[in-house]
């Protein structure tokens, strides 16, 4: 029998999967709980040595002979920095020594406690990796100790070999139950490298016969027509549907371009049928993050991450493999060494979704303003967004598909997307377009004196003294109502700033005046840099996008997505 702790569980049971059999044990109470579950299972060899200095040495003996990962498992305490002459002989060896060592919960560190000390970060500059697991109360905390669990076994043999330190905290040690019968299938994630055999990639192919497959393409995909190509082949094969945005710039035969607004109007009866079965991710950020979080926790798909990212990202909670190669070769094989074209309609019934109506004219607000431009842009041109509402609301509207779009959306700030808008159009001879709202502006407003400052720069900024996306009000509250902390709530005007730079200023307070300034925007015979500054109403641009909408008079449409973007603007 085993113990009834779901932190050791998750943790044995993932020693078996990683084929990681012999341990050497050192006498004490605190891993009582995980010595006995190890022994308890005949698949484990384990090795009893007193003295921790002399276990984890014997351990390097056991590897030098095998080849194989070897754990060494220790009480609370001085034992675990025994270890240390073993572990730093186990880096420069490149020797794959698992330790574990046994700890009090975290909280009590400095406490006055018995036998504890900082083990967690002991060993961290002699590791190649380490971690301490969570004690598991909540269905977040097993996936995490799962996840790092994974992870920490996979890089005792990734990108070489060497020592790997696990920290375990125990609020208690005696009185346990061992009343669990198995140990639980713990998710394992697969590591895949390179080189491969034609046999394994077909063994790989097979598990996505008959499968919905989904891809999720994020940023940075490179080089992005190459992999374009080699993903037009594996989505024919395969009937695959690609999740996108703007912000990827990929234009692959079975992309979803418009992913935040199809999934936003995807009926109740549509979602369990196109609930992928397969999900392969690609490249960095994308913008619909969060609904596809929300999509996927109901279904049960298998999460495959592609390319040479250095971690385990596993956002949708269902990791189990992750090949390390380039996302060209990757899609190669798999088209090169299927067996045969999958049949169904799970793309075109995405595809069916995405295909909405042109939406109409609509008020005055930032929503016409922005569309007024983005619509216009001309072919081959550049467009940089700021963070924040600017590009969640430019995803509501067709480019062509020749405009390379970018936005700083690795960890999502406001500050320094002028500054690099500035930096792309420095070594371009292409217009650079830029939208933005007046707080990423103003905070990054010395960017505009940069020297390399193109004059193909064109600005379209849209001020109305406040983030909209920081407001939660109703809809009647007026300005002066809004909390003034939350999104600076200042009148400032862009005017004489960039004036004294060189650039041509216009501004706008209604429809006419705007389709003119985008007119001078879009004219590209002035050689000097252009800004046009839209005021719009703070109150009005918080529901501009739901009025947008409502006015086809497609309720459930609309409403979905007004009740999508009230909880999107409080991110």
């Amino acid at each position: 029998m085993f113990v009834n702790d779901k932190m050791v569980l998750q943790l044995v049971a993932l020693l078996k999967k990683f084929q990681i059999k012999k341990i050497v044990v050192s006498p004490g109470s605190r891993h009582n709980k995980l010595v006995n579950t190890l022994q308890a299972d005949n698949y484990f060899k384990l090795y009893l040595v007193v003295d921790e200095r002399s276990a984890a040495f014997f351990a390097l003996g056991l590897i030098q002979e095998s080849g194989e990962p070897v754990a060494v498992t220790c009480s609370s305490g001085t034992a675990c920095m025994n270890y240390g002459s073993a572990i730093v002989e186990a880096f420069y060896q490149r020797l794959p020594l698992l330790v574990l060592s046994s700890d009090r919960v975290p909280e009590l560190l400095n406490q006055c406690e018995d036998q504890m000390y900082d083990q967690a970060s002991t060993f961290i500059n002699c590791t190649k990796y380490h971690c301490q697991l969570p004690v598991i109360d909540t269905p977040r905390d097993e996936w995490y100790c799962n996840r790092i669990i994974n992870e920490a076994l996979i890089e005792l043999n990734h990108h070489g070999r060497g020592p790997v330190h696990i920290n375990i905290p125990f609020a208690a040690h005696h009185g346990a139950n061992y009343d669990v019968e198995s140990l639980p299938d713990a998710r394992k994630i697969t590591l895949h490298q390179l080189p491969m055999s034609s046999s394994e990639w077909k063994t790989i192919s097979a598990r996505l016969k008959g499968k919905k497959v989904m891809v999720v393409w994020g940023q940075a995909v490179y080089p992005l027509k190459d992999v374009e190509v080699a993903e037009n082949s594996f989505a024919e094969k395969y009937n695959v549907a690609v999740l996108t945005d703007k912000m990827s710039n990929c234009h692959a035969k079975n992309a979803i371009i418009n992913t935040t607004i199809t999934m936003s109007i995807m009926k109740e009866n549509q979602a369990p049928a196109l609930q992928p079965d397969v999900v392969i991710s690609i490249g960095a950020n994308y913008i619909f993050n969060n609904e596809l979080k929300r999509y996927l926790k109901n279904g049960k798909a298998e999460h495959w991450q592609v390319g040479y990212e250095d971690k385990v990202c596993d956002p949708f909670h269902t990791l189990t493999d992750i090949f390390e190669m380039p996302e060209t070769y990757f899609f190669n094989m798999l088209s090169e060494n299927g067996e045969s074209k999958t049949n169904g309609s799970y793309f075109a019934e995405w595809k069916a979704i995405a295909d909405i109506p042109t939406l109409p004219q609509m008020q005055y607000c930032e929503l016409y303003a922005i569309t007024k431009l983005m619509s216009q842009l001309p072919a081959n041109c550049d467009l940089q967004l700021a963070n924040s509402q600017t590009i969640r609301m430019a995803h509501y509207i067709p480019i062509k598909e020749s405009i390379r779009v970018n936005c700083n959306r690795g960890v999502n700030g406001i500050d320094g997307s002028m500054s690099t808008a500035v930096g792309f159009g420095a070594d371009s001879n292409k217009p650079l377009f830029y939208i933005t709202g007046e707080l990423s502006f103003f905070y990054d407003m010395n960017s505009l004196s940069i020297r390399h400052l193109s004059n193909k720069t064109r600005i379209l900024l849209i001020n109305n003294h406040g983030g909209a996306v920081m407001y939660d009000q109703p809809r009647n509250t007026p300005v002066e109502g809004l909390p003034i902390y939350l999104a600076a709530g200042e009148t400032k005007t862009a005017k004489g700033w960039v004036e004294s730079l060189g650039f041509k200023y216009l501004s706008a307070k209604n429809k006419e005046e705007v389709d003119a300034g985008v007119n001078v925007l879009l004219d590209e015979s002035i050689n000097q840099p252009v800004l046009l500054e839209v005021f719009t109403n703070l109150s009005e641009d918080r529901y501009c996008i739901g009025d947008y909408i409502h006015s086809q008079d497609q309720r459930s449409f609309g409403e979905k997505v007004s009740g999508r973007l009230s909880r999107m603007f409080k991110k």
